[in-house]
């Protein structure tokens, strides 16, 4: 028989949960009643003012280890380095100060409100999670801070640099580089961040970048634009005028827009004339990029230009009367003459037209045109209607009296009238040539060198008219080339061969006017300039002068020097250049409607001359 075991009891379930429930609610009950004992009139854990911990302090305390931390660092100068250079910092200066009072009241009573619940939650967020609070600085002479920032600012600022852009044969583009100072404001955050505990002192200074205002990218939109400005001429033209603007100083004409200053554009020192370019190359236009014609430095360019165009309207005036000899002679004439006006405004629509559209055509510049009130046909019947030719030469490096001399002859061709059909003498017009008729003596080419004789310097008047002669298509029926090359008459570009002498009484010059009107003869100087117009009735003949030809040469004779009484004892002046000898030939053919009028050949045969130097005797 099995033996019986002894029966057990057994608490229940629930009852043995409860007890083991309560045991750990004593525990529990015990621990945070100590704690809270502990914590008497102290913080909490957990619980910081910035980065200090403040728990199990009173507030007496807490109070001393925040003001303590905060006075250490209000009164510790910063030290801060940058790029080698040092600078001190003295907070003390600027006044700070710190509310400790609130924060720390504030940190002890949290788990304080007197809400078991609240309280219970804000006591073990503090301590399981930490709560930290931040106390409020205040600088009270900030005046002082700024002034100390101001100084670091002043050592580590860089100002920023445009990017350049040098205007020459080549575009080269120096690029932009960004400026920098201190960023005040951070740094202002970051003292007072330190200063109310929140954070370490700062190590480095912050800076703040500035952007340069015309930037590598947008300067090389630019440059790829007036890179294309390099490609082709531009060419202005009034009727036969033409002038060409080359890049050199359509660079100086062009303005950059926002963003960039004037001072990105270094501009070429050599001015030369303008050639226009193109921009068809590039996928940017001008407004793209604010590049534009400036209108104040066109109208300067254009100045120069106008000046040859632009002129007053004027009416004609014309009165004559018989000379003793029979000759009709004009003693007062004035043609009448158009107005122009360049429309400057219009003519910089037209240039950036050019540019930035990329036209290759030429612009023909705009101006605006007025007619006189009394033409040359209100005031004569004679067909002295419009300028039919003109010739000049140039008489620079002359003597006094050859320049008196030159004006006397042209004044006595001045106004002559030659009626259609007669034929033109210039020794009968000008008359005797000699100190009776009012000449002065000046040098000329005499038996082989270089005198003073009377009337020198008409050659100059002579060679003038025979150019004339030649530019308006009239039959030169008498001409003379000089023995010898004279420098006189190939200044202004011209070449030998395009001279004429006269020597009273057998040398003469003549042409005769086949046109069906009469030609007034007008003879004026301008500066070392001689001129001398015809005026009449163009029947549409041109003229064609081909440029002169050397045909062969022979070198300068040795030089020449002279005694001139005129001049001081000792002093010497060069009158002649050396000229080599030579053959020389041109051609003029006159055409009118497709027939040939003239065909003819010029030949001129010059002896070598020499170098002539005068050398003053007078006492």
């Amino acid at each position: 028989m099995a033996k019986n075991k002894k029966n057990r009891y057994h608490l229940p379930l629930p009852f043995r949960a409860g007890i083991i429930a309560l045991a750990l609610g004593t525990v529990v009950l015990f621990f945070y009643l100590s704690f809270l004992a502990y914590y008497y009139q102290r913080i909490y854990p957990g619980i910081k003012v910035a980065y200090l911990p403040l728990g199990g302090h009173t507030l007496a305390s807490a109070h001393q280890l925040l003001s303590e931390e905060f006075q250490k660092r209000a009164k510790t100068p910063l030290i801060l380095t940058y790029q080698g250079q040092t600078f001190t910092l003295n907070l003390a200066d600027s006044s700070p100060s710190i509310d400790l009072g609130q924060k720390i009241l504030r940190a002890y009573q949290m788990g304080r409100s007197g809400n078991y619940l609240v309280d219970l939650k804000e006591q073990g967020w503090a301590v399981f999670s930490g709560t930290t609070l931040f106390p409020q600085v205040t600088v009270k002479n900030p005046s002082a801070l700024n002034a100390q920032l101001g100084k670091i600012d002043q050592v580590i600022k860089k100002k920023p640099q445009d990017a350049r852009i040098i205007l020459g044969e080549t575009i080269t583009l120096n690029p932009s580089v960004e400026g920098q100072k201190l960023d005040q404001e951070l740094f202002k955050k970051q003292l007072t961040d330190y200063l109310s505990l929140k954070a370490p002192p700062p190590m480095t200074l912050p800076l703040q970048k500035i952007p340069a205002g015309f930037t590598t990218p947008t300067a090389e939109k630019y440059q790829q634009v007036l890179e294309a400005v390099k490609t082709r001429p531009l060419n202005l033209t009034y009727q036969s005028k033409q002038w060409t603007i080359d890049h050199k100083v359509l660079f100086k004409l062009l303005t950059l827009e926002d963003p960039p200053p004037v001072s990105v554009l270094t501009l070429p020192q050599t001015s030369s004339q303008l050639t226009g370019t193109d921009f068809s190359g590039t996928n940017l236009t001008s407004e793209e990029i604010g590049i534009t014609i400036d209108q104040t430095k066109l109208a300067g360019f254009l100045k120069e230009v106008s000046q040859k165009i632009d002129q007053q309207a004027q009416d004609a005036k014309f009165s004559a009367e018989k000379l003793p000899n029979g000759q009709i002679k004009v003693v007062e004439f004035q043609s009448a003459r158009e107005g122009r006006k360049v429309d400057i405004e219009q003519t910089a629509r037209l240039i950036s037209q050019a540019l930035f559209i990329g036209s290759s055509q030429g612009i023909t510049l705009p101006v605006t045109v007025t007619q006189p009130k009394i033409t040359n046909a209100d005031v004569n019947n004679l067909g002295i209607n419009q300028l039919i030719g003109q010739g000049v030469s140039s008489f620079t490096g002359s003597i006094t009296n050859r320049i008196y001399n030159i004006g006397l002859a042209a004044s006595r061709l001045n106004g002559i009238l030659i009626p259609p059909g007669e034929t033109f003498s210039f020794l009968e017009t000008v008359g005797d040539i000699s100190a009776v008729t009012g000449y002065k003596q000046a040098y000329i080419i005499k038996s082989g060198r270089t005198v003073l004789d009377d009337g020198g310097g008409v050659c100059q008047v002579s060679t003038t008219v025979f150019r004339v002669a030649l530019n308006t298509g009239l039959p030169i029926l008498e001409r003379t080339a000089h023995a010898y090359r004279v420098s006189y008459y190939e200044q202004g570009g011209f070449k030998p061969g395009l001279d004429a002498t006269v020597f009273y009484p057998g040398v003469d010059l003549k042409f005769k006017n086949d046109t069906p009107a009469h030609i007034l003869i007008q003879a004026y100087i301008l500066g070392n300039n001689l001129y001398v117009d015809l005026y009449g009735t163009s029947d549409g003949r041109v003229a064609t002068v081909t440029t002169p030809k050397i045909l062969s040469q022979t070198p300068p004779l040795p030089e020449i020097r002279q005694d001139d009484p005129t001049l001081p004892k000792g002093e010497i002046k060069q009158v002649d250049w050396p000229a080599w000898g030579a053959k020389v030939t041109f051609s003029r053919t006159v055409t009118r409607g497709g027939e040939t009028l003239i065909s003819e050949a010029f030949d001129s045969n010059y002896r070598p001359w020499q170098a002539v130097y005068l050398v003053g005797t007078k006492e």
